[in-house]
């Protein structure tokens, strides 16, 4: 089996953490590949086509023409090959806002091994929430190997205290769109079964559920996520991801269930899970999640800097993990090259590689498969 890092925002990293812990008949252990789960603080995504259009039609500027995205000071930033910049006051981003974000209740990638993201530090500076040995392994690793520089987050302004007021806003803003749902009749299951923890009644609730029903009550309802868990948990290859929602392509194999059983969106016992998995950090914060260390990071090397994302510190740490052996590959996504900034699905098998995915890509693509995928070998 591959050793492969995968980097992921809260509800991918939720994705493949279920996918670990209930699986189907088939039993499959692809989602073990996934040694390292790095999380991407996310507050809410975008559609590519949605951002295309919230760029280029609202704004009149070619995606071709910025080479790089940020979000700062509630706006979305887009650094032009000119030397230029566009800059989109986030409420105006808010109609193109994928609605699935609506009811998610994670900020920080709660279940990742590390999370990672430039708030509570200063420009040119990401944040790390150490959540796992595996991350602080990684963390620790980097730092002796003089590939990252850290400091306490006491040291940096404004500190841990922006995370847990932005992970409130999100908490809150959220839940009140999910009892407006419930108002309507719309169920969240993945809200309501967060603190379940009878294994057997959670299993229950995915007897006899094949994909027709994963339809009813997770994609028809806007629930969806576009992980890509489905299609690439099917033992029988039916599901496919066609312009962001799952389709069933041909026959179902009788009394299967595996696409709803491992859907993060069906059901999500977060305690459970986390107990199962080996989420135990020494601190636990109502907002944050479990943990054992917050750091402000950055990349040592200039180069990693200016191509990565606030200070490159993802890119630098999968790059010594890649460096060290830690790991065979990343799965993460690049930028196609026909369609700047519409995210593909990629795996990198070098530090060299990795740099091509380097900076982050606002929309959502499903790279399950690229993770059950592993490596490709030569």
């Amino acid at each position: 089996m591959d050793s492969l890092a995968y980097v992921g925002t809260p509800c991918q990293i939720q994705a493949v953490r279920k996918a670990n812990v209930f699986k189907g008949d088939s039993n499959q252990d692809w989602p073990g590949n996934a040694k390292l789960l790095v999380g991407l603080f996310c507050r809410e995504n975008w559609s590519y086509t949605c951002i295309r259009a919230l760029v280029e039609d609202d704004y009149g500027v070619k995606l071709g023409d910025i080479k790089k995205f940020d979000i700062k000071r509630k706006r979305i930033i887009g650094y032009k090959n000119d030397g230029s910049t566009i800059e989109i006051p986030l409420i105006k981003s808010k109609p193109y806002v994928r609605v699935n974000c609506q009811a998610c209740l994670d900020f920080s990638a709660e279940m990742a091994d590390i999370s990672v993201g430039a708030v509570g530090t200063p420009m040119g500076w990401s944040t790390a929430v150490v959540r796992t040995k595996a991350g602080a392994d990684l963390l620790d690793g980097a730092v002796k190997a003089g590939v990252v520089q850290v400091k306490p987050i006491e040291d940096m302004k404004p500190g841990a205290s922006l995370i847990r007021k932005l992970s409130e806003e999100k908490l809150n803003e959220n839940l009140e769109d999910v009892k407006n749902r419930e108002e309507q009749g719309i169920k969240v299951p993945h809200v309501a079964t967060k603190d379940e923890s009878d294994v057997g009644k959670l299993n229950g609730m995915a007897n006899d559920k094949q994909f027709k029903d994963l339809e009813f009550d997770v994609i028809d309802t806007g629930l969806c996520v576009t992980c890509g868990m489905c299609e690439a948990v099917c033992p029988v290859n039916i599901i496919d991801i066609k312009d962001e929602r799952p389709e069933i392509v041909g026959e179902e194999k009788e009394g299967c269930n595996e696409c709803y059983l491992t859907c993060p969106r069906t059901f999500l016992p977060l305690g459970l899970i986390d107990d199962k998995v080996g989420i135990n950090g020494s601190n636990r914060d109502d907002l944050i999640g479990s943990f054992s260390s917050i750091v402000g990071v950055k990349a040592s090397d200039e180069h990693i800097k200016e191509k990565g994302q606030d200070g490159g510190a993802v890119t630098a740490l999968l790059s010594y993990a890649l460096d060290s052996k830690m790991i065979d590959g990343v799965v993460s996504a690049i930028s196609s090259e026909d369609e700047p900034w519409r995210p593909l699905p990629y795996t990198a098998r070098s530090s060299s590689d990795l740099l091509k995915t380097s900076g982050t890509i606002y929309s959502m693509v499903a790279t399950m498969k690229a993770l059950k995928q592993g490596i490709k070998r030569d």
